[in-house]
């Protein structure tokens, strides 16, 4: 919630109608990849392939969990599975809003906590089975097209709300 308050505070360095002008810019970009994603072409994501440095894990839960925290959070500087995560950080800046940036981040990460808590759950009760991961990884192809489906809605809805 922190990164999201603070995308939100340094938004509102740019005047309303350079946030206006990229926000329409990137909902048409977001529908334009996300269209070429459900067409089966992958765009490659402006991203480092590496995971977090694992040294990290000697300096204490709380400090692994704040330089984890940062290094996922900011998204290029790690390996991420889909567009659509850069709604999140672009929707904090350019909403302009520390209070609001806060909530979009707040509401990702309860989606993303949830999902772990669901997985544990579902391990200590059985639902999952001992091949719960491979089962996951062979669903990635069918959460990239949920994904791209999203960035399409998310674009649409970008386009129809700064173009009324």
């Amino acid at each position: 919630m922190l990164s999201g308050a603070a995308l939100g505070a340094a938004g509102i360095l740019l005047p309303f109608e350079v946030r206006v002008a990229v926000a329409s810019l990137l909902a048409l970009v977001a529908l334009a990849i996300g269209s070429l994603e459900l067409l089966g072409r992958k765009v490659p994501l402006p991203q480092f392939d590496r995971e977090t440095p694992q040294r990290w894990l000697h300096k204490g839960a709380l400090t692994w969990a704040l330089l984890n925290g940062s290094f996922l959070g900011v998204g290029v500087t790690s390996r991420i599975g889909f567009w659509l995560w850069y709604v999140v950080p672009l929707g904090a800046f350019l909403f302009a809003d520390p209070a609001l940036g806060a909530a979009i981040y707040g509401a990702y990460s309860v989606a993303r906590g949830a999902a772990v808590w669901a997985i544990i759950l579902g391990l200590n009760i059985g639902l999952l089975g001992d091949d719960w991961q491979e089962r996951f990884i062979a669903r990635f192809p069918a959460a990239q097209t949920i994904a791209a489906c999203q960035l399409v809605l998310v674009g649409l809805v970008g386009t129809i709300t700064i173009g009324l």
